[in-house]
């Protein structure tokens, strides 16, 4: 038998809606100075990606990468304690220099 406490499932909602409505979306844009160097960084992108298992939306062209970590992504990895986006930036700042 599943006992359910509807109370307590709406204030866990409640408690994961308030801190939503504190996260914007983060938008970053990487620019870099060849095709090679872009996709280089999509594919340490990539396994960072699988290592952190977190997919954040990418958009890319030759010489740049837009990405997208909505609210709900940044709570996700609040909760898991992660560094992916620290770890991204890195990436980006190692592709550069």
């Amino acid at each position: 038998m599943k006992v359910c406490c509807r109370h307590n499932e709406k204030e866990e909602r409640h408690e994961l809606d308030k801190r939503k409505q504190y996260c914007y979306p983060i938008r970053q844009r990487f620019d870099f100075g060849s095709y090679g160097e872009t996709r280089q960084f999509l594919d340490q992108l990539a396994d960072l990606s699988k290592r952190e298992d977190y997919y954040p939306d990418v958009s890319f062209g030759k010489t740049y990468v837009n990405i997208s970590i909505d609210g709900t992504g940044q709570t996700i990895l609040h909760e898991r304690d992660s560094s992916f986006i620290l770890d991204m930036q890195k990436l980006a700042g190692q592709m550069r220099n």
